[in-house]
């Protein structure tokens, strides 16, 4: 199984929402119903390592990107990308980056030929480590903050539910437990290491978001009212996006929660009727995710949302599909992806013409 097949099966089980994926085969053109947003950005098409799929998940202040990208073989490597330097592959084997900080540390996952998964710590100086587990034999990191911790999960040597993790900077793993007895993932952590945030899986293909914090343990964030949830970042304001089903059996739905007003739909663009996720939210509150639309409900659009602007389309690489957006950072460059109709997934990096 691929990494993100195995990632879809294992971590995220909101069925037919809108999900970091797998290469597709070309198809036609869809009509594209949903119209250019207002705000200006230039787009920049990240390339590649050689091979026709990509996808890119974080951004961070000055303008690195990490994801993964296929090989001319096919295989999927993390890799590390800036304007100056192109695409690097980081890890030269089955691999996939997350997170990364504004040092320039990354975090992600890697095969082992053992066919189990291990988190990886990547740095320029150091080149790559290996995370280690709470005695099982698999693990996964997908969020470090500026101080270096890394948030993810782990198996344990006994078995049962995966336990939520965080490493600290020297490299020491704390079991958090698991929420509810289940497996418990995390996947972001804001920048005082006193707050992760992910999902629960509850035994039956549902799952619900949850917040951890040093001070109180787990809480869960519940649903826009269907049946499952997933949280994917935390700022350092104590905001959390994510996507939830807004009724039963109804997929999906992007939200923002805190602890204000606990979980509030962000909605679709052009009115009800389409989908939506959130993936990525920054200190000044804008959200990045993908959208359907009513008139389009099989390709997705990605966007950014604000308090003040609501939810407006980023322009479209010529020629595409559908795209998504999973990253932002403070200047407002948005990462995401792309698809096109010979079949290719694109990174495309969005950025502010008046940045």
């Amino acid at each position: 199984m691929n990494r993100f097949a195995r990632y879809a099966v294992s971590l995220l089980t909101l069925a037919a929402c809108n999900e970091p994926k797998q290469p597709t085969a070309p198809r036609p053109p869809q009509a594209d119903a949903a119209p250019a947003t207002s705000s200006q950005f230039t787009i920049t098409d990240i390339g590649n390592l050689g091979g026709t799929f990509v996808q890119a998940f974080r951004v961070n202040e000055v303008g690195q990107v990490i994801g993964g990208s296929t090989t001319p073989s096919g295989d999927l490597h993390a890799f590390l990308w800036t304007q100056g330097t192109g695409m690097i592959d980081l890890v030269g084997s089955s691999s996939l980056a997350w997170g990364i900080n504004n040092q320039g540390v990354v975090v992600g996952e890697i095969d082992l030929p053992s066919g189990h998964t291990r988190a990886f710590l990547w740095t320029a100086a150091g080149g790559l480590r290996d995370l280690g587990t709470l005695g099982g034999d698999d693990a996964l990191a997908q969020g470090v903050n500026n101080k270096g911790e890394v948030a993810g999960f782990s198996t344990l040597a006994s078995g049962g539910p995966a336990h939520a993790v965080i490493w600290t900077a020297q490299g020491q793993i704390t079991d958090l437990g698991s929420f509810n007895g289940t497996n418990t993932h995390f996947r972001t952590l804001d920048d005082a290491g006193t707050t992760a945030a992910g999902s629960d899986n509850l035994g039956t293909g549902r799952q619900h978001a949850v917040l951890w914090q040093a001070a109180s343990g787990f809480q869960e964030l519940g649903t826009l009212g269907g049946e499952a949830s997933a949280a994917y970042r935390i700022n350092d304001r104590g905001q959390v996006v994510g996507f939830s089903f807004p009724a039963p059996g109804v997929c999906c739905h992007g939200f923002l929660w805190t602890s204000v007003t606990g979980i509030v739909d962000l909605g679709t663009l052009n009115g009800p009727g389409g989908s939506s996720d959130a993936f990525d939210i920054s200190n000044r509150g804008q959200v990045t995710g993908s959208t359907t639309t009513p008139a389009d409900p099989n390709n997705s659009h990605a966007y950014v949302w604000s308090q003040i602007a609501g939810m407006q389309q980023l322009p479209d690489l010529p020629g595409e599909l559908d795209s998504g957006g999973f990253g932002i950072n403070e200047a407002g460059q948005i990462i995401g992806f792309a698809d096109t109709p010979d079949g290719r997934t694109h990174g495309i990096l969005w950025t502010p013409r008046t940045r």
